[in-house]
């Protein structure tokens, strides 16, 4: 990784990021969690602006935990970082588990040992590899972070577990490909001021096999975040994301899918980019368009205009036909 490198990005998915949801905790849809997912919203006049922020800081912020737990940070806080914040812990925890592998005997139990981060707090690991070389499948992992800060400008805090389903490539170089189930407890990762809490399992690919070049892909079936009295419940969450250095500013490319529930409204809404967002270095996105269903056949089309303003093409009775445009600027979307 590029040591300029900004570890967020604008706020997007967790999960992503946050990350994936087996547990049923927090409050969804306005009428709590159910493992089955509400019925569609009804968008109406008063709630389209709402509901089109809610997924795009909602919705693109938990991808962020999915990255984050796959590496950089659970699909990120602070706004489509937190992907990129599940991917920091779990990369944080390879890293570690690339530390002691020389230290393991093969088909061995690791752990608990644990070990400060560089800032603050430690983290605490634990292995059953089956190699002391490399990482192969059915190789377990399991870190719990305790207010661990490495200068990263993410905090984490709970647990994350990594059970390995394939992996290639050099963990002392930092230059691999690993695709794993990734498992958080109460993961918690706070970064500009905002914490966010993820339950649930992910399936991350994460692929840093060449260098300034890094490709993040996560799925799940359902996970729930939570941040602060707010909470989201997500389904069938595919987000992808991928980070290119090109000497002198980090392109960052994304597109995520899926529904979501969320405290904010009542129902839920369903997702997907049509045309993949894209900014640099952590500003706001410069092309991408968003499609956002409801209930009769009514959506959402959110284009990105440029780097400050969204155009929202509103079908409210499901006609094909749109009914109302509006200018939504990028600076009210919270957490990007």
């Amino acid at each position: 990784m590029h040591p300029d490198r900004l570890v967020s990005v604008p706020g997007r998915v967790a999960l992503v990021l946050m990350a994936a949801g087996i547990s049923a905790c927090g409050g969804g849809g306005g009428g709590g969690v159910s493992a089955t997912p509400a019925e569609l919203a009804i968008i109406d006049a008063g709630n389209a602006d709402s509901i089109t922020r809610e997924v795009l800081s909602a919705g693109f912020d938990s991808g962020d935990f999915g990255t984050a737990a796959g590496g950089s940070g659970i699909l990120a806080t602070g706004g489509g970082s937190n992907a990129l914040a599940v991917h920091m812990a779990g990369r944080r925890t390879i890293q570690a588990a690339s530390q002691t592998t020389g230290q393991v005997q093969p088909s061995a139990n690791y752990g608990p040992d644990r070990e400060n981060c560089l800032v603050s707090g430690a983290i605490t690991l634990s292995a059953t590899l089956a190699s002391t070389e490399t990482l192969r499948r059915g190789d377990q992992i399991t870190a719990v972070f305790e207010a661990c800060d490495d200068g990263d400008g993410a905090v984490y805090s709970g647990r994350l577990r990594i059970e390995v389903q394939s992996f290639t490539g050099d963990l002392y170089a930092d230059l691999y490909q690993l695709d794993g189930r990734f498992t958080m407890t109460n993961l918690a990762i706070t970064e500009g001021g905002r914490t966010q809490t993820a339950n649930g399992t992910l399936n991350v690919n994460m692929n840093l096999l060449t260098p300034n070049l890094e490709s993040y892909s996560a799925t799940s079936t359902r996970f729930t975040v939570n941040s602060g009295s707010t909470s989201w419940i997500f389904h069938d969450v595919v987000l992808a994301l991928d980070e290119d250095y090109r000497g002198d500013a980090w392109l960052t490319t994304f597109s995520e899918s899926g529904s979501l529930e969320s405290s904010n409204f009542e129902g839920r809404v369903d997702y997907g980019t049509t045309t993949p967002f894209q900014l640099v270095d952590g500003g706001y996105p410069a092309t991408g368009v968003l499609r956002i269903g409801g209930a009769n056949g009514s959506s959402i089309v959110a284009t990105t205009l440029n780097d400050e303003q969204l155009q929202l093409a509103i079908d409210w009775n499901g006609d094909t036909v749109v009914d109302e445009t509006r200018l939504m600027d990028w600076s009210t979307v919270p957490g990007w």
